[in-house]
């Protein structure tokens, strides 16, 4: 019993005898079963289904010619399967033809809103703003020391972000040391806070910060980092509470958004 004919094997079909149509107006099955290197049978069934659908139209010395709308539709499975391969090549360096089996793979399992977002980054490098979690700051930046804006905002208060209490009592610059484990420091203006301990929420759970005389170090694994469509690293984020003891519970309204300048 032959196989159901499948979404991706029609639009297959389609943009094949898209390509073959710029060479000649007819679609000669024969032609088409040696593109596709299938048998004349399996062509004939996806082609009957196709003439059903109305993409194909035949006439009568039953030569297959395609429709206004097997046009469109196989122009628009041309260009995404190009646009696709192009893109494949671009990230990963691959030569075109691993690139175009790569494409023909995947294009169909894509949802139209990453196809449209591949498109638009092809034809002007436009690219959208995302988070990237895990990324330490020592394979963005080289090995040593620098300084970092940071602010404190109160949890949740994005649009617009508003100030935490913590802003006044931390230097406005961070420093940030890159080695094989980095860490950045946030340096203490209010003398109360040498008393009392930092916790920063990174894997799922609270961490202790590092302590020292007048600064506590965090991870810098921790922070949930922001890639803009201008720039290629902007910011980097995680929630901190500051305890009197790192058994104490930590309630909701206790918790701050720490956020790191990257630029």
């Amino acid at each position: 019993m032959a196989k159901e004919v499948t979404k991706q094997e029609k639009e297959d079909y389609l943009s094949t005898m898209y390509e073959m149509r710029r060479k000649e107006n007819q679609i000669v099955k024969s032609d088409l079963s040696r593109e596709l290197n299938l048998p004349l049978s399996r062509i004939t069934k996806v082609t009957d289904e196709l003439l059903a659908e109305g993409y194909l139209l035949k006439d009568e010395s039953r030569r297959l010619f395609l429709t206004p709308i097997g046009l469109s539709r196989g122009r628009s499975c041309l260009e995404r399967k190009g646009c696709l391969t192009e893109f494949l090549r671009l990230v990963s360096g691959v030569d075109g033809s691993t690139a175009r089996e790569n494409a023909c793979a995947i294009e169909h399992i894509l949802d139209e809103k990453i196809l449209t977002g591949i498109r638009m980054f092809m034809e002007s490098r436009h690219t959208y703003s995302y988070m990237t979690k895990g990324n330490d700051f020592n394979v963005m930046f080289p090995e040593g020391k620098r300084w970092m804006p940071v602010a404190f905002f109160e949890n949740g208060k994005y649009h617009p972000r508003i100030l935490a209490k913590e802003y006044y009592q931390f230097q406005k610059k961070a420093e940030v040391v890159i080695g094989k484990e980095s860490y950045l420091y946030l340096i203490i203006e209010d003398e109360k806070l040498k008393e009392k301990e930092l916790m920063y929420f990174y894997m799922d759970t609270w961490i202790q910060a590092k302590k020292e005389e007048n600064c506590f170090g965090i991870l810098t694994g921790a922070f949930d980092c922001t890639i803009r469509r201008n720039n290629k690293l902007s910011e980097g984020i995680l929630h901190l509470v500051i305890v009197e003891d790192i058994q104490e519970s930590v309630g909701e309204d206790q918790i701050v958004t720490l956020a790191v300048s990257l630029i």
